[in-house]
C-alpha cells in the first residue's frame, strides 16, 4: 500500500496483529481441534495421495489406533468409497500440507498426514489466505474510495463480521480461502473489464476454476464480471459486441475452468466409475421453498441476526444505481441469486456454525455497496455520521463478544431460539435453563424439505 494510504496501512496492520495473537492464543492443534467435521472431507485428498498413495481410500481399514473419526468416505451404492466434498481446498492446503510433511519427517513428528504439525499448518493456511484477502480487497477499494473509507470497510468486516471468527477460530474451513478467490477474481476481473490480455484473461479462468473447486455453488460469482458495467440498454450493446469481439479469450476462460475442474471430474470417475457423481446423497436443494427469512432473520443462524452491521452492505445497494452504475445490476443480481441459493439448502442454517457462515465470500461483492454508504453518510450532517459512529462501534464490539460466545458454546451452533438468544445476550455465563430455552433442528425433516416451527 502506498504511504498516502496511512489509514488503510494502519487498519490491516491492526487486523494482522489481532487476527495472528488470536490464532495463536487459541493453539487448536494443541487440543486435536482441526481436522475435525468438514475439514476431514476437505483435507483427505492430501494424505491420501501423497502419504497412503491411495485415493480409493482403502487404507482406512488398517489403520492404528487413534484414527477414529479422522478420515470419511462417503459409500456409493455400488459399495465405492468417496469423498464428499470437493478436493478445491487441498489444493489451497497444499503448500502448508507440504511444509508440515517435511517438518513432520525431519523433526519429531508422526509423519501421518494427522498429527500435531498438519494441524498448526492448516490454521496458518486460512490465517494466511485469510490476512490476504483483505489486503488484495483492500487494493480493490482503494481505485474507488478514498483512504478513511477503505479503513473504515476493512475494519468493519474484520471485526463487526463472522469473517474474524472464520479466519481466527476455523480458519480451516472454506471461507477464508473462498473470500481470498472472491477478492482474487474481483481484482481480475476488473483488471479484464479494461484489458482483455492474455495475461488477464488466464489469471481469470484460474481464480474462477478455483472458486467452482472448492465450492461448486459459489460459481454464481461468475456472473459478476459478465454483468459489470451493464446497467442500460446501450450498456448491455457495448458489452455484447465487448464479449463478441473477445469471443476466443472467453473460450480460452472456459477452457480453463474446465481444466481446473478436470482432475475432480477424474477423481470421481477413478472412485465411482462416473465423470459426474453426487456425492452428498440425500441432501440437496429445495429451490421451490427457499428459506430466505428464515435465513436472514432466524434466531438460529439469521445472518442479520448475527452479522447486523451488514444491513449497512444492503442499504448501499440501491445507492449504486446512482453513484456506481458500473456495479449496481452485477452486485444486485449476484446477491439476490447468491441469497436464494444459499438458502435453499435443505440445512439452511448449515449444520453447527457461527451466523450464516456460507455468506462470508460475498462480504467481497458486498464491500461496495458498504463503502458507497459510508461515503453516503459522510456527506451528511454531523448528528448523522456521529450516529452512525455509535452504531459501528456497537455493532463491532457485539460481535467481538458473540464471537466469544459462540467460542464457549453459550450461543450454540445449531439450536438457537429468540428467548435462548435474549437469554444468553451481554452474559458471560448460561442461564439456568438453557437447555429448555434451546431446540434442536429436526434433520431429518429438513431433508425431506419441511420446515420446522422454530419454539420463541
Amino acid at each position: 500500500m502506498l504511504k498516502n494510504n496511512k489509514y488503510t496501512l494502519l487498519v490491516f496492520l491492526i487486523i494482522a496483529l489481532v487476527y495472528i495473537w488470536t490464532v495463536f492464543n487459541i493453539s487448536k492443534w494443541r487440543k486435536n481441534l482441526v481436522i475435525n467435521n468438514d475439514i476431514v472431507s476437505y483435507y483427505s485428498y492430501l494424505p491420501a495421495a501423497f502419504i497412503y498413495n491411495d485415493l480409493s481410500f482403502s487404507f482406512v481399514d488398517s489403520l492404528p489406533a487413534g484414527f477414529e473419526g479422522r478420515i470419511w468416505v462417503q459409500t456409493t451404492p455400488s459399495g465405492d468409497r468417496v469423498q464428499k466434498m470437493t478436493m478445491g481446498l487441498s489444493v489451497l492446503y497444499a503448500p502448508f500440507f507440504f511444509t508440515a510433511h517435511l517438518i513432520a519427517q525431519i523433526n519429531d513428528y508422526d509423519a501421518n498426514g494427522y498429527s500435531e504439525i498438519y494441524s498448526m499448518f492448516l490454521c496458518f493456511a486460512g490465517l494466511f489466505y485469510g490476512l490476504l484477502g483483505l489486503f488484495i480487497l483492500s487494493k480493490i477499494l482503494l481505485r474507488f474510495f478514498n483512504d478513511k473509507i477503505t479503513a473504515l470497510v476493512i475494519l468493519i468486516l474484520a471485526f463487526g463480521t463472522n469473517y474474524f471468527y472464520y479466519v481466527t477460530n476455523e480458519g480451516e474451513m472454506s471461507h477464508s480461502f473462498s473470500f481470498f478467490l472472491f477478492s482474487l477474481f474481483f481484482y481480475f476481473s476488473l483488471e479484464w473489464n479494461k484489458n482483455q490480455s492474455i495475461k488477464n484473461t488466464i489469471s481469470l479462468g484460474l481464480t474462477g476454476g478455483l472458486i467452482i473447486l472448492v465450492r461448486p455453488t459459489n460459481g454464481v460469482a461468475l456472473l459478476v464480471p459478465i454483468l459489470f458495467g451493464i446497467y442500460d440498454l446501450k450498456t448491455l450493446k457495448s458489452a455484447c459486441n465487448l464479449y463478441v469481439k473477445n469471443w476466443f479469450k472467453l473460450l480460452i476462460i472456459g477452457l480453463i475452468v474446465f481444466l481446473i475442474f478436470l482432475p475432480q471430474l477424474l477423481y470421481w470417475n477413478y472412485a465411482t466409475g462416473n465423470f459426474l457423481f453426487y456425492s452428498y446423497g440425500k441432501e440437496g436443494f429445495f429451490f421451490s421453498k427457499p428459506q430466505i427469512i428464515n435465513g436472514l432473520f432466524s434466531y438460529r443462524k439469521g445472518w442479520l441476526v448475527y452479522t447486523p452491521i451488514m444491513l449497512f452492505a444492503m442499504a448501499g445497494i440501491p445507492i449504486l444505481f446512482k453513484k456506481m452504475k458500473d456495479f449496481s445490476v452485477a452486485i444486485t443480481i449476484f446477491f439476490i441469486l447468491n441469497i436464494y441459493i444459499i438458502f435453499s439448502w435443505w440445512s439452511w442454517w448449515y449444520g453447527g456454525g457461527f451466523g450464516a457462515r456460507p455468506l462470508i465470500e460475498s462480504y467481497v461483492f458486498l464491500s461496495i455497496p458498504l463503502a458507497v454508504f459510508i461515503d453516503f453518510i459522510f456527506k451528511q450532517i454531523k448528528p448523522i455520521k456521529y450516529l452512525f459512529g455509535i452504531l459501528v462501534f456497537l455493532f463491532l464490539s457485539l460481535n467481538l463478544f458473540q464471537t466469544w460466545q459462540y467460542r464457549r458454546t453459550i450461543i450454540h451452533w445449531d439450536s438457537m431460539t429468540e428467548e435462548a438468544y435474549w437469554a444468553v445476550f451481554g452474559k458471560q455465563h448460561f442461564p439456568e435453563n438453557y437447555k429448555d430455552l434451546i431446540q434442536t433442528p429436526d434433520y431429518q425433516k429438513a431433508l425431506e424439505g419441511e420446515t420446522e416451527i422454530q419454539k420463541k
